[in-house]
């Protein structure tokens, strides 16, 4: 592994084969840094956070203590990742990002919107637009109740609500 200088190591942080650690960068007390991971100059990695096998962490970013970044995720240039967040394998969060995470868990899949337009129920994706069109055939072909349409339908009224 590399460390630059003037960066902060904390007490137990484990360090992986071939990982890159930025000038000035903070690695929390705890934190683990897998192996050929790269964490930007300035960067923050709280406690107990978790950044996995080749994942990227930019400049000037902010990783929230007991995050988990999977691998080969990357997160951009001061972009901010709350305490606890979860990132997925392969994902990408762009320079400045401070991601807005809303979840359901619905009677028969999660619902998740990620602060983009685009609202995720269970294995299928589509734009807020597309749902709000689509939610009665989709919930019909996927053999809900009327009262679960119903109740995915608040959902996706409420995360239009809330999308700028």
């Amino acid at each position: 592994a590399s460390i630059g200088s003037r960066a902060y190591i904390g007490e137990d942080a484990s360090i992986g084969d071939g990982a890159s650690i930025g000038s000035r960068a903070y690695i929390g007390s705890r934190a683990y840094i897998g192996s050929r991971a790269s964490i930007g100059d300035g960067a923050s990695i709280g406690d107990y956070a978790s950044i996995g096998y080749g994942a990227s962490i930019g400049d000037g970013a902010y990783i929230g203590s007991r995050a988990y970044i999977d691998s080969r995720a990357s997160i951009g240039n001061g972009a901010s990742i709350g305490d606890g967040a979860s990132i997925g394998n392969g994902a990408s969060i762009g320079n400045g990002a401070k991601p807005i995470i809303v979840q359901f868990i619905g009677t028969k899949h999660k619902v998740t919107y990620w602060g983009e337009d685009r609202i995720d129920i269970g294995c299928q994706q589509k734009s807020i637009k597309d749902w709000q069109e689509q939610y009665l055939i989709i919930g019909e072909d996927q053999n809900y109740t009327q009262s679960e349409i119903t109740e995915y339908k608040q959902y996706i009224d409420f995360i239009a609500s809330i999308h700028k």
